[in-house]
């Protein structure tokens, strides 16, 4: 059986299972009780999480991404930990992930990228900056 992620034999016993979930939910429900209370967050990792949904959406969206970001300065307080992560960070995080997956399923992009087209253009780009022709 798999509970939580966490595999049981299925002839384990009760006693055995039983603390296996326990152990989990005790975890769990601490890093659960930190968050809500802005506690051992991981404030670059939320950012990066962020950042990533914003550049995907944005990719989607518009076939193009701009830097900075417009998003640069909010993405900034995340990682400082200036913003409440229940009230603020998380359910932006949530409603950009889906706003991401929703827009995904309807995207006309290909579903693989070019990597012959776009090693060529690095190349192309790089050989344009040093000025080298072969």
């Amino acid at each position: 059986y798999e509970v939580c992620g966490r595999k049981i034999q299925e002839t384990a016993s009760i006693f055995y299972a039983h603390s296996v979930v326990e152990n989990f939910y005790k975890h769990y429900g601490e890093r659960a009780r930190q968050a809500a209370n802005n506690e051992n967050i991981d404030w670059k990792a939320v950012s990066h999480a962020l950042r990533a949904a914003f550049q995907v959406r944005e990719i989607l969206t518009t076939k193009n991404i701009i830097f900075p970001l417009k998003d640069a300065e909010y993405l900034k307080r995340v990682k400082d930990g200036k913003l409440d992560y229940q009230k603020e960070v998380a359910p932006k995080l949530d409603n950009l992930m889906d706003e991401v997956e929703e827009l995904s399923l309807n995207s006309d992009l290909p579903m693989k990228v070019n990597k012959k087209y776009w090693d060529n253009f690095i190349v192309e780009q790089i050989r344009a900056y040093y000025n080298i022709y072969i």
